[in-house]
């Protein structure tokens, strides 16, 4: 079953310039009707080459704590975010060692990923597209942030997919990757209309520089390690109403959370490698 068809409203476009128009509506096309053809271009062409990429560098911890999870759950995945690589490297752990293998979208600032041709063949080649729904910075452009938070909602409560999602919004730059950013409350918003399978996750070691991790790993030089939380029961939050101070709360906690996990993964760092810096020789 194709978890992204759906059957939202049109969105409103009418703000985008041309080229945006066009990429958003060839994205949108790719979900809606091409869901086949992308599922196989990830599983066949993103996942083999970030597993081979990988593989010698990454080390998941506390996938068994998802184990009574389904493929035809519908999984909100929050993560922090250091690099453009942090939510596909999560999924394609989730795709190596687990039976969550749905399908994926991973919602983006457009800044990029729509607004300059490079960016949007990123989001084709490696992403298949599943750089979906974008965001917008400009205000005069909330109308269609609005369409795509419901979009998601809708995909996430059909099931059979994992949407990831970055509470704090934009890549967290603070010298300590334990230090978190203010969440947004659009995550919140999200949760208490999509009432998902939330799945915190805390991710660190990867660079922006895709070359020099695939370097580092083949040489055995880097150490990224992933760690996955118990799914978060949110219902007491969500029983608060829909209202902006309830999504920020939730939003808040869905933060607090994964930054737990940032202490949990620090501590194994310290037992394992008794280091906390991601590069060296793995041992």
């Amino acid at each position: 079953m194709n978890g992204l068809r759906t059957d939202a409203s049109a969105p409103p476009l009418h703000p985008l310039a041309p080229f945006e128009r066009a990429a958003f509506r060839l994205m949108d096309f790719l979900q809606r009707r091409a869901g086949g053809l992308t599922e196989a271009w990830l599983r066949g062409v993103t996942v083999s080459w970030m597993t081979l990429g990988s593989r010698w560098m990454m080390f998941p911890v506390g996938l068994e704590r998802l184990r009574h999870l389904r493929p035809s759950d519908g999984i909100l995945l929050v993560a922090n975010h250091r690099t453009f690589s942090d939510l596909y490297m999560l999924l394609t752990l989730l795709h190596r060692f687990s039976e969550l293998r749905q399908p994926a979208l991973c919602p983006v600032r457009a800044d990029f990923f729509y607004q300059r041709p490079l960016g949007v063949a990123v989001n084709l080649l490696v992403g298949a597209g599943r750089m979906f729904p974008p965001f917008f910075r400009d205000p005069t452009r909330q109308e269609l942030n609005r369409w795509g938070l419901r979009r998601l909602a809708e995909v996430l409560r059909n099931g059979h997919v994992i949407v990831g999602f970055h509470p704090e919004g934009q890549r967290n730059r603070n010298p300590d990757p334990y230090t978190p950013l203010r969440a947004q409350p659009g995550v919140g918003k999200l949760v208490l209309e999509a009432r998902p399978v939330v799945v915190p996750a805390f991710i660190h070691g990867l660079t922006n520089h895709i070359a020099s991790d695939i370097r580092d790993n083949l040489r055995r030089r880097r150490r990224v390690v992933a760690v996955f939380g118990e799914p978060m029961d949110l219902s007491a939050l969500c029983a608060q109403g829909d209202r902006m101070a309830t999504h920020k709360r939730i939003a808040d906690t869905l933060l607090q959370r994964i930054y737990q996990l940032g202490e949990e993964e620090r501590a194994f760092r310290l037992r394992v490698f008794g280091t906390l810096e991601p590069a060296g020789a793995l041992p």
